[in-house]
């Protein structure tokens, strides 16, 4: 959708060159962002606007030309060309550490590969070049129908194809001081909650042996959140992200190997005269209330819990990797997922008048005009 807006404009181009670029590129996004106001409000002479800002974008160029030459994002990779390297390997690791939570979390309640994919796996390993052939045929035809679809977008829309590549831009971005105060917080709460005594005697026996080592964890959790708020991402906070992450898989395959199955026993009861403990189970079958598979519930949760910790010790490790090669030791003030937003300074104005339907009409020095509502 367009915008008269030129900051938006921009920011909108510059969200296709992110698609382009390596995780760590948030430098030379500001960059660009320099070159293309101070390039806008030259054709502008003096004002920038969104005729002056959409020529500067299209003087720049193709965002895939612009991140490979600005940057050298790229090499060619076999068939891959220079321009997709960078967004192709991020969305193959995002797709990789997927794949393995979620094997990993299917593998921890008891679901193998083989029931996943089926049994009639036959002519192994001859069978797998030629799967590969064609998963890259009908993969390239995707492709070329998707890019002939995308001809026509202009420059600061987002191809369906850079929709696509934005899965492995969106996986790796930094935890936001919201995520971080929720797991502060959620962590602190959870943690009381678990062991206040009127909530340990609703437990299963099994449940009440170990429930003490999840309240930890919680904790724990709590504690990593407070990191990444004070400090946003780095690589202690990585670090610590991982060993929870690991501690949690380890907590939960204790849990299944011990057939510790769903939490509560017992349930409290108002009956008119007070609060009593009911078993569980009884006060379905006496109220007629369909049975609600609990151990489903708890596998479904165990499930969905491995696979988070999986997917957060995959992206731990890549990221400390890359930082490591930049050569950032263990602290620093990190990002908290939030970009660095275009602003117009106070004294860059766009020269116009409202008009009695509460909008303003623009008349720009390059001849573009428009208007956009009114605040």
């Amino acid at each position: 959708m367009s915008s008269n807006d030129p900051l938006k404009l921009i920011e909108q181009y510059l969200e296709r060159v992110r698609v382009y670029l390596p995780l760590d590129s948030e430098d030379t996004i500001v960059e660009l962002q320099t070159h293309l106001i101070e390039e806008s409000e030259r054709i502008g002479g003096g004002t920038m606007t969104a005729g002056s800002a959409m020529m500067a974008i299209e003087r720049m160029g193709d965002p895939k030309t612009v991140a490979n030459e600005y940057a050298g994002s790229g090499k060619k990779v076999g068939p891959v060309p220079a321009e997709y390297v960078t967004p192709v390997s991020r969305i193959a690791v995002v797709l990789v550490a997927l794949g393995l939570a979620v094997t990993v979390g299917a593998y921890m309640i008891g679901i193998t590969l083989t029931e996943i994919f089926g049994t009639s796996i036959t002519n192994w390993p001859l069978a797998l070049p030629l799967t590969i052939s064609v998963n890259l045929v009908i993969a390239f035809v995707i492709i070329g129908i998707i890019l002939a679809l995308d001809r026509d977008k202009p420059p600061t829309e987002k191809t369906l194809l850079e929709g696509i590549f934005g899965v492995g831009v969106e996986g790796f971005k930094p935890k936001s001081k919201w995520d971080a105060a929720g797991d502060l917080v959620m962590g602190i709460l959870w943690g009381i909650v678990i062991m206040l005594p009127a909530v340990v005697v609703l437990y299963t026996e099994d449940f009440a042996a170990i429930y003490m080592s999840i309240v930890i964890f919680l904790f724990l959790g709590a504690f990593r959140g407070a990191l990444f708020l004070v400090g946003g991402e780095n690589n202690l906070n990585l670090m610590v992200e991982a060993f929870l992450s690991v501690l949690w898989i380890a907590i939960a395959a204790t849990m299944v190997g011990n057939g510790i199955g769903f939490p509560l026993e017992s349930i409290y009861m108002n009956d008119g005269s007070g609060w009593t403990i009911e078993p569980l189970l009884p006060f379905f079958i006496e109220n007629d209330i369909p049975m609600v598979p609990f151990d489903w519930i708890w596998a479904f949760f165990i499930f969905i819990t491995v696979a988070v910790a999986v997917w957060r010790v995959f992206v731990s490790v890549m990221k400390i990797s890359m930082y490591l090669r930049q050569g950032k030791g263990l602290w620093w003030q990190g990002s908290r997922g939030e970009r660095r937003r275009l602003t117009k300074p106070f004294w860059k104005k766009v020269v116009g008048d409202k008009t009695e339907s509460g909008q303003r009409s623009t008349s720009y020095q390059d001849g573009y005009s428009g208007s956009e509502n009114s605040q």
